[in-house]
């Protein structure tokens, strides 16, 4: 005789395993599918660099190259990044400026679509969301179901199906739900201050906050410094990434034509890095010394404000502040502050030796010099950059009684001022008129006394 409760159990669980299987296919992350087909550069954390055109599927995702590589032994077309390697991911970008005009217009409809959602959009979300959430009860019920089912007396479902039943059910709800947070579900729309892991140290990024998954969190309309280096040679002229550099014996001349300022990070010769730490506004230039007269290539590091979209690993961001007092100010001069933020190092890491090295070499420095005002603000930089803020300011104080030598006039000091009146009173300190004007008052006692250290 056959077993109805048998063929009804084992029909069930086929349906079910289906199901989840057809599911799990076909569920990709929903921050990196509404990317799919732009050109997107993705960083890992150990630095290496890879683009193309985004493909993605719910094991991983692929970067198609615009052209064929050639490495050393083969060509490559592709770029196969795996789930299990999403760890890795320091940021994938996506370049406004350089999208092609079907993708702008691709990604407006996709932005339109997520902060004007239709009304089927908003319930499919809401599903989603209350299935993500639910899941666990839902699960309970159904086991109470299957239970009940059991109990009398196993005519549709037989008795040993009944846990792998529940198991697969559960498998179906956790693919069609996802991960609810309602902390950031309110913000969606709104722009807020992320902070990111980068290296070993912490920075805050601004930006419109449009999406999240259980891995990645997505930012539009990011102002990102993105680092340079510019190899310079004497006598040579270098035009590139809207700057104009001339090097000259013992000094290099630069002229930033770009919209935003840049920040001339450091020098780089053969075998050291020297701190400059100087903004450049749009349209100005400056003149930089160089300590190593001699040398005929030296290369500049600099960071260059672009506009991007920002996808970050949910393990190396927190999102930690709304940012709507922008809106009420001049965004792009409370903005730049934040684009250039000094960024905090909490734990040790592979650079610090050569930190220790660089504070150690600025303090003899300053001891010999006093009135050396480049010293005292890189030392400032680099005491802030530990939050030790009482001496970082009184070494950025002490570089702006001189100000007229430090490369910038002082201006990177003035930021770094700014940035710790904000870390002391929180990010208030960013709307208008909490922070006043920095005012460097004369010295009442003498440069030596202040240089004791």
């Amino acid at each position: 005789m056959i077993d109805l409760s048998l063929i009804i159990t084992i029909g069930v669980i086929f349906f079910l395993s289906l199901t989840a299987a057809y599911l799990r296919t076909k569920t990709r992350d929903r921050c990196l599918k509404s990317w799919e087909g732009f050109h997107v550069t993705l960083e890992r954390t150990t630095g290496k660099l890879v683009w193309g055109e985004l493909r993605v599927v719910s094991t991983g995702m692929e970067f198609i190259y615009t052209d064929t590589v050639q490495d050393e032994r083969h060509l490559e077309s592709s770029y196969l990044l795996y789930a299990s390697e999403y760890a890795d991911i320091q940021a994938m970008y996506r370049y406004v400026a350089q999208l092609s005009e079907t993708s702008k217009k691709q990604r407006e409809r996709d932005i339109n679509s997520s902060f004007h959602p239709s009304a089927g959009r908003r319930f499919r979300r809401g599903t989603q969301n209350f299935l993500g959430t639910a899941t666990d009860s839902l699960n309970e019920v159904f086991g109470l179901v299957l239970g009940r089912a059991g109990k009398s007396g196993g005519r549709y479902i037989a008795a040993d199906g009944t846990s792998s039943i529940k198991s697969l059910s559960g498998k179906v709800l956790g693919q069609v739900g996802s991960i609810y947070d309602p902390l950031l579900e309110r913000y969606i729309g709104s722009r807020v201050v992320i902070e990111v892991l980068e290296g070993t140290d912490t920075h805050e990024h601004v930006g419109i906050f449009k999406n999240y998954s259980q891995d990645f969190v997505e930012i539009l309309d990011v102002r990102y410094p993105l680092r340079r280096a510019v190899a310079v040679e004497t006598g040579r002229r270098f035009e590139g990434e809207g700057l104009v550099l001339e090097k000259q014996p013992g000094t290099i001349h630069l002229i930033n034509r770009n919209e935003w300022p840049v920040l001339v990070h450091s020098i780089s010769y053969a075998d050291r890095e020297e701190l400059i730490n100087a903004v450049v506004d749009g349209g100005e230039q400056i003149e930089l010394h160089l300590t190593d007269a001699e040398t005929s290539l030296a290369k500049l590091i600099v960071r260059i404000p672009e506009e991007l979209d920002f996808i970050v690993p949910r393990s190396r961001c927190v999102v930690r502040h709304r940012a709507e007092a922008y809106e009420q100010t001049d965004i792009k001069g409370m903005l730049e502050d934040i684009v250039f933020d000094v960024g905090r190092r909490f734990s040790g890491g592979d650079g610090d030796d050569g930190r220790d090295n660089t504070e150690a070499r600025l303090r003899q420095t300053l001891r010999a010099d006093p009135k050396n005002a480049t010293a005292a603000a890189n030392l400032g930089y680099l005491l802030l950059q530990g939050d030790q803020l009482v001496e970082a300011e009184k070494w950025l104080r002490q570089a702006l009684r001189f100000e007229y030598s430090l490369p910038d006039g002082g201006r990177r000091a003035r930021m770094n001022l700014r940035e710790i009146e904000r870390r002391r009173h929180g990010m208030d300190a960013f709307v208008q008129g909490a922070i006043q004007p920095v005012e460097v008052e004369v010295a009442q006692r003498p440069v030596e006394e202040i240089a004791d250290l």
